[in-house]
């Protein structure tokens, strides 16, 4: 993958032996600016196909920076590894700020093109059967037009003759009190 082209999926992975505070506190801008799919193992990442760009940017502290990146290696071996190794926690989150204020997802300037590129390397994945709805929600379900056939009679109702025998009914007054009494 050229410095150019941002990777079909990317990833931002979270040692496990990190708390929560890790990604609430230091890595709010950065997910805030780029919106990578958040891990805190491999499995994920592993089941990307081989055609697809993956980049993975990975927190964890120096001991285990080395033991990740093998580990990402041997799963994904289509993957860029993008580490942010650090000892302590304002560290890290200096980092992410610092590429979230300058727009570098993986700490260096990206290469600007002479033309755009037209969008992602490759196919987008469609893991659903069928069309995409768009945003919103779904008030009422469609029904489809009723028209009458041949062998079908028309679909309206008919109109209930009134009886003039039988009075309308009419509201209770006074009301006898309240319904749980």
């Amino acid at each position: 993958m050229s410095q150019n082209m941002l990777p079909d999926y990317h990833f931002l992975f979270i040692a496990r032996e990190l708390g929560p505070e890790l990604l609430f506190n230091a890595a709010r801008q950065y997910w805030g600016r780029f919106r990578p799919t958040i891990v805190s193992d491999f499995e994920l990442i592993r089941l990307i196909p081989q055609n697809y760009s993956v980049s993975v940017t990975m927190i964890a502290r120096r001991d285990r920076a080395a033991q990740l990146g093998v580990e990402l290696a041997q799963k994904a071996p289509q993957s860029f590894f993008d580490p942010v190794v650090y000892d302590e926690v304002y560290e890290a989150e200096a980092e992410l700020n610092r590429r979230a204020q300058s727009n570098q997802p993986f700490g260096v300037p990206l290469i600007p093109t002479a033309t755009p590129s037209p969008g992602p390397t490759s196919l987008p994945i469609k893991p659903t059967i069928g069309p995409v709805l768009g945003p919103g929600f779904i008030t009422q379900t469609p029904t489809p037009e009723l028209s009458p056939t041949p062998e079908q009679p028309s679909q309206t109702p008919t109109p209930i003759p009134i009886d003039p025998n039988v009075t309308p009914q009419q509201p209770l007054s006074p009301t006898p009190g309240p319904v749980t009494g």
